[in-house]
């Protein structure tokens, strides 16, 4: 007993959050949960009686989320839709709508998509002052959101430094690497 109390003072505390950061704790576009109370008891009580217990309300999640200058955090986990910016001429006092979840086909911008998904993600909607081209962000991750801050680097960077991360890429290079062996053993 006193052997794995030695080891167990050594182990290191694990954080719950996991690689998810203290942004993914609380959606703020969701309310605070409420105690439910039933309704008082009937007097009368008929075979056909349906009771609405419980009655929940019904939120409703904004179509388009717009946020202050360097304050995005996603809402949930988005589909990486990719690891480079897109270079994209943008029109000024054009409102363009941002796709946030990642799962759009008309990817940067947003085809409602998150409105059929299981995703607490909605798009953005910004506007520029001034037409030009612009980095516009496709890992999702951006702080700076729609605009790239060159995220992506560090989340490539972290992905291969999970447990996850690791196995899903080197299992992908040795997945290739036994097919051109048996192809090239096959064919010479």
């Amino acid at each position: 007993m006193a052997s794995i109390l030695k080891r167990a003072a050594k182990y290191k505390r694990v954080s719950t959050i996991l690689c998810e950061g203290e942004a993914h704790l609380r959606d703020p576009f969701t309310p605070a949960p409420t105690i439910i109370k039933p309704p008082p008891p009937r007097k009368e009580k008929k075979p056909d009686d349906v009771t609405n217990f419980p009655a929940q309300k019904i939120v409703p999640i904004p179509e388009s989320i717009s946020y202050q200058e360097g304050r995005y955090r996603p809402a949930s986990i988005p589909l990486n839709a990719g690891y480079y910016p897109y270079n994209v001429y943008l029109e000024k006092g054009k409102v363009y709508n941002w796709c946030s979840c990642g799962l759009s086909t008309n990817s940067p911008w947003c085809d409602s998509i998150c409105n059929q998904t299981v995703t607490r993600n909605r798009p953005v909607s910004f506007n520029v002052n001034q037409s030009g081209y612009f980095k516009i962000c496709n890992c999702k991750f951006s702080a700076n959101a729609p605009f790239c801050n060159n995220t992506h680097r560090d989340v490539l960077r972290y992905f291969h430094s999970t447990h996850r991360g690791f196995y899903e890429v080197w299992g992908q290079v040795f997945f290739y690497l036994g097919w051109f062996f048996m192809l090239w053993n096959y064919y010479s």
